[in-house]
């Protein structure tokens, strides 16, 4: 089931940001230390000012998603359990909520080619790279987007 974020979800969607986080940089050739969410005050303040979704199964929080406006920002689900689709289940039911948009965006790493695959099989299409700061590194970054 996906439902919206109650507050008592908090401290388990910090320990799956934080256990999902290294997958996101996993083909990049540096060394990064990943933080609960709880302890990334620009993004918590980015979490609360987004629209959270939960996926639950048997009462068991798997992942969860987000967005603000027409920008999907959260897509995070635990490792546990990868290659279930969890993922792509948030983003549909993302797309559904925002289908009156003319336009969706999203942002990600370039080297995450899972992620990268997931969005692409939704319809999304790069628009541009960036590059972007993180932890000391240069990252590139990849913009794609998706018209309603």
């Amino acid at each position: 089931m996906i439902r919206p974020y109650q507050k008592k979800d908090l401290a388990t969607l910090a320990e799956i940001y934080r256990l999902a986080r290294p997958y996101e940089f996993s083909f990049e050739p540096y060394q990064f230390e990943f933080k609960s969410l709880l302890d990334e005050t620009d993004n918590l303040k980015r979490f609360f000012q987004s629209n959270i979704l939960v996926v639950e199964e048997q009462g068991q929080i798997k992942g969860f998603g987000g967005y603000v406006h027409d920008y999907i920002a959260w897509l995070y689900v635990d490792p546990r359990f990868h290659r279930q689709k969890l993922g792509q289940r948030l983003l549909k039911y993302m797309l559904e909520k925002l289908k009156h948009k003319k336009l969706l965006r999203i942002s990600i790493v370039k080297s995450n080619l899972a992620a990268r695959a997931c969005y692409e099989s939704l319809g999304f299409r790069e628009q541009e790279t960036f590059y972007v700061s993180f932890q000391g590194q240069a990252l590139e970054g990849l913009r794609m987007t998706r018209k309603l």
